[in-house]
């Protein structure tokens, strides 16, 4: 792959990570929960699959997106306390 290329992908997924980051509020990784780290791992994943081209940037915006809106929603649910019982 195109080194240029590569660049370009790292540049979108560190705009991309970075702007979730602040979005979540989490700024120091001692707030960070088991949820978060497991979080990251998976976007780590992801970025990985960016970088290589193995998927297109539409699809790693979509996939991080939905990953966020879903530890979000885990989140609310936690800060609320509800039981899963």
């Amino acid at each position: 792959m195109d080194p240029l290329r590569v660049l370009v992908r790292l540049l979108f997924a560190y705009i991309m990570l970075l702007a979730l980051v602040r979005v979540g509020g989490k700024r120091l990784v001692r707030h960070a929960s088991p949820f978060d780290f497991t979080l990251a791992l998976i976007l780590g994943d992801m970025v990985d699959d960016l970088l290589w081209g193995e998927v297109d940037g539409s699809v790693f915006a979509v996939a991080a997106g939905a990953l966020f809106l879903i530890h979000t929603a885990f989140d609310l649910v936690r800060f609320r306390g509800v039981s899963w019982r």
